[in-house]
């Protein structure tokens, strides 16, 4: 893609709200953000992410404890999925799509941002919310 093309592409993703993680292609090996010591940030900023939905569509689901996993799913971009079992046996899931370059050191970006990922899905015991 040229410069002009993608600068082009990424006024119409801003213009139509569209997330610009969504369009990512899929990072070259050892460039994903996982790959970097400062994932551990932005990882906690997905789980306040999931948190903060959870507040209003779901306050019994929890994030903050939540394991992740980052999948790349070519329709999507870069995926963020966290699991949280609860001591109590309660088990919340989320799904998260990231609105930032997936490919790079995330140092570059501040981990207190609230708009880093969109959540797409979550639930608790298997109820989608």
């Amino acid at each position: 893609m040229t410069v002009r093309k993608g600068a082009i592409a990424l006024a119409l993703m801003m213009v139509c709200g569209l997330p610009l993680g969504a369009y990512a292609a899929q990072c070259e090996e050892g460039n994903a953000a996982t790959d970097y010591s400062g994932w551990q940030y932005i990882e906690n900023n997905a789980a306040r992410t999931a948190d903060s939905y959870a507040a209003s569509h779901n306050p019994k689901a929890t994030y903050i404890f939540a394991t992740s996993e980052v999948v790349y799913q070519s329709e999507l971009g870069y995926v963020v999925v966290l699991t949280n079992k609860g001591r109590s046996g309660d088990i919340s899931t989320a799904t998260l799509t990231t609105n930032f370059d997936f490919c790079g050191d995330p140092a570059r970006l501040d981990d207190n941002r609230e708009d880093l990922f969109t959540v797409t899905g979550g639930s608790f015991n298997g109820q989608h919310f």
